[in-house]
């Protein structure tokens, strides 16, 4: 594995020493770099001053009106040059990386990128599929100049099969896997199913999960492997039980919104305040019958409508009418301390606000400061895994700066010269600006 650039680590990591080539984007695959650099692992994120990195940016100049409202969350700061920069999804995703740009649309811009494939264990990219073929950068190329290397392409239907020059964002995959269909509710159609984008970091997981496999594998066999993933294909892995359930029994689920094939009650029930309210599930006898003696209706706990799981999903309607009532009296965070101490499953749902003072993630220290130069000092959500002896906190750093790396690693790690670098600047092969036709 490569020697790390930019000085000795403060502190041993589980992937420190592998180094990482990636152009990992949109939120699928800054979720796979943030995992990994967490881990340890060097990730030299390959941008372009020619083409946006759609996880920064998808327009050249941002309306004013984007800047405003719910939209202008994702930006911190107004619209003035660099706001790519101060993109909240790009300093989340990719904290702790390095950003080089290159052209690789020409000679030069592609034989530097050769170049750090040399010097490196992986390559990972969620490009569309054919986009690495067009460029010159496709596996069977880059596996003649690095034998060791292990590439992971992920675009969102894999790199075969007829939909594979498809194009697709999260709700995309979402639809055509299912998932929209069955995540709505049953009193409206798909058109009111609100987008999570679920396959996104789920697709993230995977490719780190499948990358560290990988390079035990190589640890064993010495020679690097192509790794291909289709986003679509590993969201349906979270859809398996209504999948088995139509090859066994030929039903077909609809939406459920809320409830629960078996639980009830199980929903989300408001509270006293302005949008506020608790998620209950009520898994047993033994809990329905604590949370009737909260209710201060223990005898329903013996009504025949309610007193077994069957009879209780056969009248969940009426059942949840019940529980609204009563929960709409009380404080949310108040309740689910009380439906907790009773032994029912409960918390309340949470704004975003809420979580920066959530006792339970104070007291776990998972919010952690870092400090960027451009978009300011604030909280970021912390690893997501604790080693006994790997600590992974306090974060490795802040997500960089476009083109932020470029003389660090063009002429520290490759060793251009200064009149090279200064050439490549001029031929904009690199910089760390967008240029003005950037698209």
């Amino acid at each position: 594995m490569s020697e790390r650039i930019g000085g000795a680590p403060e502190r041993r990591l589980p992937l420190d020493g592998v180094r990482i080539v990636s152009q990992a984007l949109v939120w699928a695959g800054p979720f796979a770099t943030l995992i990994l650099s967490d881990l340890g692992a060097e990730i030299i994120e390959v941008e372009s001053i020619q083409h946006l990195n759609p996880t920064r940016t998808v327009l050249r100049h941002i309306p004013k009106e984007f800047m405003e409202g719910r939209s202008g969350a994702h930006f911190v700061g107004d619209e003035r040059e660099g706001f790519w920069n101060r993109q909240a999804w790009f300093n989340y995703g990719k904290r702790g990386c390095k950003s080089v740009t290159l052209d690789l649309r020409r000679d030069r811009g592609r034989e530097l990128f050769y170049d750090l494939i040399r010097d490196a264990d992986v390559f990972i990219e969620n490009n569309a599929a054919e986009v690495v073929g067009h460029l010159g950068i496709d596996y069977e190329t880059l596996r003649a100049i690095n034998p060791q290397l292990i590439m992971v392409r992920f675009p969102g239907f894999g790199i075969s099969g007829p939909y594979s020059h498809f194009k697709g964002y999260g709700n995309v995959m979402e639809a055509l896997a299912g998932h929209t269909l069955i995540r709505g509710y049953e009193d409206s159609d798909p058109s009111m199913t609100p987008v999570v984008l679920h396959c996104d970091p789920n697709a993230g997981a995977h490719v780190a999960f499948v990358l560290q496999v990988a390079l035990y594998a190589r640890e064993r066999s010495g020679v690097g492997q192509l790794i291909e993933l289709s986003q679509e294909e590993a969201i349906m892995q979270h859809l398996t039980y209504s999948i088995m359930d139509y090859s066994m029994n030929r039903r077909v689920r609809g939406p459920r919104g809320n409830r629960h094939p078996s639980m009830a009650p199980h929903g989300i029930y408001p509270c006293a305040g302005e949008d506020r309210w608790i998620a209950i599930a009520v898994p047993t006898d033994g809990a329905f019958t604590a949370l009737c003696e909260e209710l201060g209706r223990p005898d329903l706990a013996e009504d025949p409508d309610y007193a077994d799981v069957v009879s209780r999903h056969r009248n969940q309607r009426a059942l949840d009418a019940i529980v609204a009532e009563w929960t709409a009296q009380h404080d949310h965070h108040a309740l689910m301390l009380r439906l907790q101490a009773a032994g029912i499953p409960a918390a309340k749902l949470a704004h975003q606000e809420e979580l920066f003072d959530d006792p339970q993630l104070l007291d776990r220290g998972f919010f952690e400061e870092l400090t960027h130069p451009e978009a300011g000092t604030h909280p970021y959500a912390g690893p997501m895994a604790h080693f006994e002896r790997y600590p992974l906190s306090p974060l490795r750093g802040p997500a960089p700066l476009l083109g932020q790396h470029n003389h660090e690693v063009l002429c520290g790690l490759l060793g251009l010269d200064e009149a090279d670098y200064r050439q490549l600047v001029e031929d904009e092969i690199i910089g760390t600006v967008y240029t003005e036709d950037a698209t």
